[in-house]
């Protein structure tokens, strides 16, 4: 069996464990979590032709984050808003050669189509953090370092996919759609108002966030800018 193929397994056992502790056995996710994890690091190291140790860290500060929500979402939200303000610094650090690749240009900034995209996210995010923001009034700095920093990589993950040309760049797109969802989802679920689907959802729509994040690190070198005249 190559290794590709058992990454792929292994993946998809601890997908299937991980929706299976979200529909019946939520607090067993402090277990499946880390499996889940462990699944999209072996999945990158076996697939990148060169180790970049950043992605690994990264995917141990959003390991961590993930478990302290599991323990106690209110109770750590600061150390979790810490470690996923970190986790966003490092994934566009790690994204920053493909902003270079597709160049980054003014007139490629405040194009229509990103400007809506954004303006869109950056409204629903900041609706959804004043809804909850009664109930975390002494971390609102945290939370808004955290939404600043995660606008910012929506934002290069979605100008890298409308100035790329190929295929890998989907992935980011998927990538960046699924954690925007998690993320509001979450903070409603804990914050807000409590339902058993949310959890389900927030788990499944995690491990496709992650899978094509990595696979787009994989594939990142293969990517390849619209043909444009740069200056």
């Amino acid at each position: 069996m190559s290794k590709t193929k058992l990454a792929y397994q292994l993946l998809f056992i601890s997908g299937v464990l991980l929706l299976l502790t979200s529909i019946f056995k939520e607090e067993w996710l402090i277990y499946a979590k880390p499996l889940v994890i462990c699944s999209v690091s072996f999945f990158y190291v076996v697939g990148v032709d060169k180790i970049n140790y950043l992605v690994l860290v990264a995917l141990l500060l959003i390991l961590s984050a993930e478990i302290l929500s599991v323990i106690g979402f209110k109770k750590y939200f600061r150390v979790i808003n810490v470690l996923g303000s970190l986790y966003y610094i490092l994934n566009m650090i790690l994204l920053w050669k493909s902003m270079q690749k597709v160049k980054i240009q003014l007139k490629k900034i405040f194009t229509l189509q990103l400007a809506i995209t954004m303006g869109l996210i950056v409204y629903v995010v900041y609706s959804v953090a004043d809804m909850i923001s009664l109930n975390i009034s002494n971390d609102q700095v945290y939370l808004n370092v955290l939404i600043v920093l995660f606008i910012f990589f929506i934002g290069f993950c979605y100008y890298i996919y409308l100035n790329s040309k190929t295929v890998v760049s989907s992935s980011l797109m998927i990538a960046a759609s699924c954690f925007l969802i998690v993320n509001i989802l979450t903070v409603l679920n804990k914050l807000y108002v409590y339902l058993d689907v949310f959890v389900v959802i927030t788990n499944v729509l995690q491990v496709f966030g992650h899978y094509f994040l990595i696979k787009f690190f994989i594939e990142q070198k293969d990517l390849k800018p619209n043909n444009v005249e740069f200056f």
